[in-house]
């Protein structure tokens, strides 16, 4: 994970909480915020392809603060099947809610009641000046990662025999044979 604290260092967001209005009218900011290095997740290796941008909508909701982050960014990774560089496009939507109330858990009257439609908030100071948004960010990255990649619907992945890309060209080995471990089950039936 040192790969992930490394790009938290240069991944930098967040709003000033005077900039939202009391009104409930949404604030709105964009940015266009660097990354680079690499990212390992998921088993595979993703390789920033530019800077992540970002648009944050901030206002507040019956005291709490109710923010939308919206991020698009792009990716250098390998084919999960032919193992072929391919650009990742990524784009995330993640909504938080922020609270300087103390939260319902540890409220005596509502000890280990759970509300359907009852969502839980992140807590934050009432008298910090600066929402720090770099982990929630970041989050909205990593939650936006899917787990598999392909160059395209249809890869062929690489053959087994001699490792060469069944999309470039069939190299004509045969790949019906038996894992030579199981033959012994053969002679079962």
């Amino acid at each position: 994970m040192e790969n992930v604290e490394s790009l938290l260092d240069e991944l930098r967001c967040g709003i000033l909480l005077s900039d939202i209005h009391k009104s409930g009218e949404p604030y709105k900011t964009a940015a266009e915020l660097p990354i680079s290095g690499v990212v390992k997740y998921w088993g595979q290796s993703y390789v920033p392809g530019g800077p992540v941008r970002v648009s944050i909508t901030a206002n507040y909701a019956r005291g709490d603060i109710a923010v939308r982050i919206e991020l698009a960014c792009e990716f250098h990774v390998p084919c999960s099947r032919c193992l072929e560089e391919t650009m990742l496009a990524i784009n995330g939507d993640m909504r938080y809610l922020f609270t300087t109330r103390r939260s319902r858990r540890e409220d005596d009257e509502c000890a280990g009641e759970e509300e359907d439609g009852y969502i839980e908030a992140i807590e934050i100071d009432k008298f910090q000046a600066e929402l720090d948004l770099t982990p929630y960010v970041w989050e909205t990255i990593i939650l936006s990662l899917p787990e598999k990649v392909l160059c395209r619907e249809d890869c062929k992945g690489l053959c087994p025999v001699c490792g060469g890309r069944k999309n470039v060209n069939e190299c004509g080995c045969i790949t019906d044979a038996a894992d030579p471990r199981l033959e012994v089950l053969k002679n079962l039936l």
